[in-house]
């Protein structure tokens, strides 16, 4: 009879402190960068660098363009601990590796979480001073906002505290950036997807039907935040996109509540942006003084009309990968 050894199973992660996560990440970074990888810091390491805030990780994220090569290189460093090469989501890979300092370092394979980097996110790459410790890559506070949307529904189930954690990064982030290039983030937010589970099935969702999915818990989580800027950062996302995502759920949204001024502060909308998408929407809309009536039958025959919903390259790989 053949015993099977169990897998020894990786480390514990725990949150490890700035002072000492900061100088490893320029570390690994310069590490990185001396070998000619092309790297990018992404996660708590470019909200840092970005100055939306500094705060304790479980992990210092990497996204590289030649995994092989940078999982060959981690594996050489002293000081190493153990390493946990077996992880993959939906087909993506990504390395953990733990060392004796208690940091662990994450090398992902191409992707930021369950979004893809594309000739243009590398090209947005930037070099960012880490505070008191020297200069690092970075992608972009955009791609940084976007990368997190949709962990919240995933994880929540889960484990609580991460993924509020990685709402909270979301509205700082919205609430720093000075001027957003929104085209971007609507088209990063199109690029992405991630699987939504039900029962014993799943789905794939692109990533701006997360969006408009998460904007109740931005708005709860935005009362002591910059409620004003955020507020014009969601209404900006879901007025100008017109998705079949978010257009679906805005109007099922709007066709449950039956109320304007409750869809309104739902969606965090000014007036303004309420008057456009009313605007948008006046075909199918009944609206008497703040009463609104739609049917399910009067959507989807408008949802048609913005034609079948594209499915990024990305999305594709993660419905066919078979996961």
């Amino acid at each position: 009879m053949i015993v099977k050894k169990p897998k020894n199973k990786p480390p514990e992660k725990v949150e490890i402190k700035p002072q000492i996560w900061l100088p490893a990440a320029q570390q690994f970074g310069n590490l990185l960068e001396s070998n000619n990888i092309r790297y990018a810091i992404f996660g708590a390491g470019a909200l840092a660098v970005h100055g939306v805030m500094v705060r304790p990780t479980v992990d210092v994220d990497y996204v590289v363009e030649d995994y092989q090569k940078a999982v060959d290189l981690l594996k050489k460093q002293p000081g190493k601990k153990s390493q946990n090469l077996e992880k993959e989501r939906d087909g993506i890979q990504v390395a953990d590796f733990y060392f004796n300092s208690g940091v662990t370092i994450q090398i992902w394979d191409n992707n930021l979480y369950s979004l893809p980097m594309t000739d243009e996110s590398w090209s947005r790459v930037v070099l960012r001073p880490v505070p008191g410790y020297g200069n690092i890559k970075t992608i972009t506070m955009e791609d940084l906002m976007t990368s997190k949307v949709g962990r919240y529904t995933q994880q929540i189930a889960d484990n609580k505290y991460e993924s509020i954690k990685n709402v909270m990064d979301i509205l700082a982030t919205m609430q720093t950036i000075a001027q957003p290039d929104f085209k971007y983030v609507i088209q990063r937010l199109k690029e992405g997807a991630r699987r939504e589970h039900v029962r014993h099935s799943s789905k794939i969702y692109p990533l701006d039907w997360y969006f408009v999915r998460e904007v109740e818990i931005y708005r709860k989580a935005a009362e002591k935040m910059n409620r004003d800027k955020i507020g014009a950062f969601i209404a900006k996302i879901l007025v100008t996109s017109k998705s079949v995502s978010i257009e679906y759920e805005l109007l099922h949204n709007l066709r449950r509540s039956g109320n304007l001024n409750e869809f309104q502060s739902n969606f965090m909308l000014d007036d303004k942006s309420l008057s456009v998408l009313l605007q948008r929407w006046k075909s199918i809309l009944k609206i008497e003084g703040n009463k609104v009536n739609i049917s399910s039958k009067d959507i989807q025959e408008y949802v048609k009309t913005l034609g079948p919903e594209e499915v990024s390259e990305y999305a594709k790989r993660i419905i066919f990968s078979g996961k």
